[in-house]
């Protein structure tokens, strides 16, 4: 595998936005965000498409895609042999030449599914926290936002092989433990395994009802390895309400010259960060990734926003705010292009920085 797994100490003591004495090598985020992260949840509008004031939501008032016995009426159809005959309307069927049947739209919870990206990539932080501690931030304040608009929740992990799936739940308690439980399975010692997201969305798009939300938290560096187009998500954001988070570190949109350094990897790789031609080759293909990423999003009509590891959580809700209401990130827009670099020596991997700090 050659995906870059740790950068030197070199890389991390060069650190200074961390506190003295706060753990740098701790995956879950702190109890002090993590409460931050749930006060603040609410806040955010809603991630469904309907215009019901949040404050006015019960179970039931989104509006479900799949047809049955409801109170909202859909349409007529024709009376199928075989079905109960109370299904008929027999006021309409005795002006037709055939019994009719009312259809109705079933009130159903809408779900909201959080898939968190556990591959090695993501274990990767030169400011502060790892892209895996900023991903379960995000994670929290998320469900937070659902639970808080009456959306039922799932928490998707498919790099860690023996956890139990869970089916959506509405109760803070037990999603607040799952996601406590996601991060001890994370920490150290762990070694992070490769998820095969091609089964994992083929599963996901075999039992998910059409209408739910898939937000997905993700460096999309094992995607974009695999499918540079990103194609794999296409049969999902056809059915389904999809949302990229792609979770990066500054250093991978600008390596710093630290000089010579060695990358752990299989096997380990030693670049010289003081030649432009490097830094300029790494920052152009992780360019490309989040080109690739944003502009399959928005071309599907799904959304797709940039979370730096060094945003904090107050931070993460404006930026959330403006993505959901306008449908454009104010983060991504921001960002810096930068070009491609004609004859850049190829001495780096195919895939850009991994995991850890």
């Amino acid at each position: 595998m050659n995906t870059l797994r740790y950068l030197f100490h070199s890389l991390k003591n060069r650190s200074t936005h961390h506190a003295a004495g706060e753990p740098v090598d701790a995956v879950a985020p702190t109890s002090a965000v993590i409460e931050t992260a749930w006060q603040l949840g609410g806040q955010l509008p809603p991630l469904a498409s309907e215009q019901l004031p949040a404050a006015v939501w019960f179970p039931g008032d989104q509006r479900a895609v799949r047809l049955g016995q409801g109170m909202d009426f859909e349409s007529l159809r024709a009376y199928q042999p075989g079905e109960p005959s109370h299904l008929i309307d027999w006021r309409i069927s005795a002006r037709t030449p055939e019994p009719v049947v009312r259809v109705f739209r079933e009130p159903a919870q809408r779900q909201c599914h959080i898939v968190l990206d556990t591959s090695d990539s993501m274990f990767f932080g030169t400011r502060r926290q790892l892209k895996i501690t900023q991903a379960l931030t995000v994670a929290h304040l998320l469900t937070a936002a659902a639970l808080h608009q009456n959306l039922s929740v799932a928490l998707h992990t498919p790099g860690l092989a023996n956890r139990v799936p869970r089916h959506p739940a509405t109760s803070r308690a037990a999603l607040l433990n799952q996601l406590q439980e996601i991060g001890q399975w994370l920490a150290p010692p762990a070694t992070p395994q490769p998820i095969d997201w091609t089964g994992f969305r083929g599963r996901m798009q075999g039992c998910l009802p059409e209408g739910q939300i898939v937000i997905v938290l993700s460096d999309f560096q094992t995607d974009f390895t695999e499918d540079a187009s990103l194609m794999g998500w296409l049969p999902l954001a056809k059915k389904q309400r999809l949302m990229l988070l792609s979770v990066i570190d500054p250093a991978e949109r600008l390596l710093p010259d630290m000089g010579a350094v060695t990358f752990m990897a299989q096997p380990p790789q030693r670049l010289d960060t003081h030649d432009p031609a490097v830094r300029a080759e790494l920052s152009e293909r992780f360019t490309r990734r989040q080109s690739a990423v944003r502009a399959f999003c928005q071309g599907v009509g799904g959304l797709f926003d940039e979370i730096q590891t060094v945003t904090d959580v107050p931070a993460l809700i404006d930026g959330f705010g403006e993505l959901l209401l306008t449908g454009h990130s104010r983060q991504s827009a921001e960002q810096p292009q930068h070009h491609p670099v004609n004859n850049a020596p190829n001495r780096a991997s195919n895939r850009s920085m991994g995991a850890s700090s």
